[in-house]
């Protein structure tokens, strides 16, 4: 019977976890062994509710890692707040990627009985701290992106890292595509790019899709870097997409402030899309990426639609026009869309290709409804009149 009502009041904790977001998602720290580094994160409430909250770090690094604040309650008057960290990087790491959690977890507001409070702490959400340590020799590491674009083509695109402390001479990459039933259908073949030790370089090529019968694909990529091999595969479709981006909102912006953006997702697969989220890149006059942020990782049941919810701080960013794209992920598949952000001090304007998707308020489009019902009501009102004269002529 105990059993029992811990599981129910399991479930029903679970819709707390969305009163709350986290921004950054991620912070790298040089490997600098023996150094202290300070960072910071904020926790947003998002709903406007009392929020109880415990931070506390967890893995590999957790030792390491001193918050300035373990416990804090958030109430509908307070947006959010700044919780610093610093971490000591430790001495004699291996290469590669070292991580730690820092979990922001909801808990019920504290009570005589101790145990109920923390039976909320199975629940959190997490900003990453990671150290990369770097490889000795040549040592690539990169992932396999593809996208579809309006014109009928796919886009393959191999972002490779450096992660040794030597420089790489040569990078590039051979795709072999196959159909489900194993059979080659087509080989592609990327240009070929030096990369210094450090440097993220991307290596891309395009698949020209237009006559190509729609379905399901694999494509298997090897990465060749001097004398190494990194083998990358993904399944990619050919055809409608089956999520597809309708709308993007950002509502209560401040130029300055963290943006809220809420993406509308619509599944047409006849199953449940799982681990689906949505990220963002920005891009500057240069056409580098200056902003690069994501949202929660969800489920869209069949012929369903939902809301994402991803957070920009724009601490920094001035008012203009900005390229950005966005890249629906499900599973092992990326659809991107081409977006433009006109952003003023109290607006974020998200301009796609061939639709506009916007920040703009209700008082905008209860405007054009007024003027177009005022247009039409002079319209009918002349022709009301013209059919009264012209019965009177006829008359006469």
């Amino acid at each position: 019977m105990m059993s029992k009502s811990i599981f129910i009041f399991l479930i029903l904790l679970i819709p707390f976890v969305s009163s709350f977001g986290i921004t950054p998602a991620q912070k790298i720290f040089d490997y600098s062994p023996g150094s202290e580094q300070t960072y910071s994160f904020d926790i947003i409430n998002s709903e406007n509710k009392r929020v109880n909250l415990v931070i506390l770090p967890e893995g590999e690094l957790k030792n390491n890692i001193a918050l300035s604040q373990y416990y804090v309650t958030l109430t509908p008057d307070i947006g959010g707040v700044t919780i610093k960290y610093t971490i000591k990087i430790p001495t004699g790491l291996s290469p590669g990627p070292h991580y730690a959690d820092i979990v922001v977890t909801e808990v019920p507001d504290p009570s005589p009985s101790s145990s109920a409070t923390y039976v909320g702490a199975v629940i959190g959400i997490v900003t990453k701290v990671l150290i990369d340590v770097p490889y000795p020799g040549k040592y690539a590491q990169s992932a396999l992106s593809i996208s579809t674009t309006n014109d009928g083509k796919t886009a393959f695109v191999l972002p490779v890292v450096s992660k040794g402390k030597l420089d790489i001479a040569r990078a590039r990459a051979v795709i072999d595509i196959y159909t489900p039933l194993n059979e080659k259908v087509a080989t592609l073949n990327t240009q070929e790019v030096p990369i210094l030790a450090g440097e993220r370089k991307e290596i891309a090529v395009e698949w020209d899709t237009s006559s190509i019968p729609s379905g399901r694909y694999l494509a298997i990529a090897t990465l060749l870097y001097d004398e190494s091999v990194l083998n990358l595969q993904s399944e990619f479709s050919v055809g409608k997409d089956t999520l597809d981006l309708k709308s993007v909102e950002v509502n209560d912006f401040s130029l300055g402030e963290i943006a809220k953006f809420e993406f509308l997702i619509e599944n047409t697969l006849n199953s449940i899309a799982e681990d689906v989220y949505i990220s963002m890149q920005v891009f500057n006059d240069d056409n580098d990426v200056m902003a690069e942020f994501k949202s929660a990782t969800y489920e869209i049941n069949a012929f369903s639609s939902k809301l994402l919810v991803a957070f920009w701080d724009t601490e920094g960013v001035r008012t203009g026009t900005y390229n950005a794209k966005a890249f629906i992920n499900y599973g092992q598949t990326s659809t991107q869309k081409e977006l433009t952000l006109d952003i003023s001090d109290n607006d974020i304007t998200v301009i796609g290709v061939g639709y506009v998707v916007s920040s703009a308020s209700s008082r905008d489009s209860s405007l054009n409804t007024i003027l177009v019902v005022v247009v039409i009501v002079l319209v009918l009102l002349n022709l009301t009149w013209f059919l009264v004269l012209r019965k009177k002529a006829n008359k006469r």
